[in-house]
């Protein structure tokens, strides 16, 4: 006979419960909340050269070819400032995680009840006693 899964109750509950408070919260402010209706650009809409002169803090006027119209831009700078801060911290942790596995430290989640010995090998093996690859 097989055991069936239990539900363990045991110190998440309060924290299950924060959750789901939290989550009715966030479906409240964000059903009740009314937005404007969606503006495309005109045509003939530089993106790309309004976003540049934006960066580069030059009047769009002097990029713009004929037919082309200026786009405000600022908007568009604070999401890829922002796009750019999370690559880039996203970047450092996965180099902090293959710095910290480079140099034998075990990274899983249960290294605490890992002997020194019994530590695994980016290529799948083990260590030995001595350090060395078996």
């Amino acid at each position: 006979m097989t055991d069936r899964p239990r539900l363990n109750t045991g110190g998440n509950l309060v924290a299950g419960l924060a959750a789901v408070a939290l989550f009715v919260v966030f479906a409240v402010v964000f059903l009740g909340a009314s937005f404007p209706a969606p503006a495309g650009f005109p045509d003939g809409a530089a993106i790309t050269k309004s976003l540049s002169a934006a960066m580069f803090d030059i009047a769009p006027g002097q990029l713009m070819g004929d037919g082309e119209a200026a786009v405000p831009a600022e908007g568009f700078l604070v999401a890829f400032f922002l796009i750019g801060v999370l690559l880039d911290a996203a970047l450092d942790g996965a180099i902090m995680l293959a710095k910290r596995e480079g140099a034998g430290e075990n990274v899983g989640l249960d290294a605490a009840s890992e002997e020194p010995g019994d530590a695994v090998v980016a290529d799948g093996g083990s260590l030995s006693e001595d350090g060395g690859e078996e």
